[in-house]
């Protein structure tokens, strides 16, 4: 004789059997077949992650895993277990230029002070690593009796806690350029982000002068990179970053 108490206990059992097997094939390659699906990174090994319990091989694109990701893996029919890559969770994915831009010509007169400009900054995530270039359209009186005047010089501010250097490419702070011709000495040195860098120019407000400044910057915190610029020396007569100047920026870790 049956009583209510063993068809509760057989409900109970099959259930039970059946969620096992559910649990059971999920992982079984042979019933789950090949899928993909999200999974947050748990840990991180020599080119591995672990994520939902298990451990997957990273494709070499997937570059700089870090805990808390969220991978895109995939597992064979056979059981092979490989992670893809990781969502893009920032304004800057991996390998994707972002550029900013001048619209418009800014000058400045009669300030040494380092300041923000306006157009060329970006932001940059935590625990990552960039590639940033400058390319710079200024503009610069040099001399006023036979002294120093104006001028154009620059300077990073990054996010706290950053590490890296910038080049800085252009005329020497020491040279007049011709304003019909594009020659004279050169400057090639490497410097901390918040070192001061001097161009020469062409002793004109007008007339533009070109400068490169390129760098790796490392982040432990989230923040921008901004370019800062002012006179050399103070002067009256305007300084100018002029429109067409560009901010290239390109998360590669």
């Amino acid at each position: 004789m049956t009583t209510s108490s063993d068809h509760a206990i057989r409900s109970a059992l099959t259930t039970a059997l059946q969620g096992q097997a559910k649990r059971v094939g999920e992982q079984a390659p042979s019933v789950r077949g090949a899928d993909w699906r999200l999974a947050t990174v748990t840990a991180v090994g020599a080119g591995t992650i672990t994520a939902d319990g298990l451990v997957w091989r990273c494709l070499s694109s997937y570059v700089s895993p870090t805990i808390g990701d969220v991978a895109v893996v995939s597992q064979s029919s056979s059981g092979n277990l490989i992670a893809l890559n990781r969502l893009a969770t920032s304004a800057t994915p991996l390998y994707m230029s972002v550029y900013r831009y001048k619209p418009a010509n800014t000058d400045r007169s009669s300030t040494t002070t380092f300041t923000d400009d306006p157009d060329l900054t970006c932001l940059l995530d935590a625990n990552a690593v960039y590639r940033v270039e400058f390319w710079l359209h200024y503009a610069a009186i040099d001399l006023v009796s036979s002294s120093p005047a104006g001028r154009f010089k620059t300077m990073w501010s990054v996010p706290a806690g950053w590490t890296g250097n910038r080049s800085a490419v252009g005329a020497d702070q020491g040279t007049v350029l011709s304003a019909t011709s594009s020659g004279g000495q050169g400057r090639w040195g490497v410097h901390n982000f918040s070192t001061a860098c001097t161009y020469g120019d062409r002793d004109s407000s007008t007339n533009q002068a070109c400068a490169i400044e390129e760098g790796i910057v490392t982040t432990t915190t989230a923040g921008s990179v901004t370019l800062q610029w002012a006179q050399a020396v103070s002067n009256a007569a305007s300084t100018r970053l002029a429109q067409g100047s560009t901010l290239c920026v390109t998360r590669i870790g």
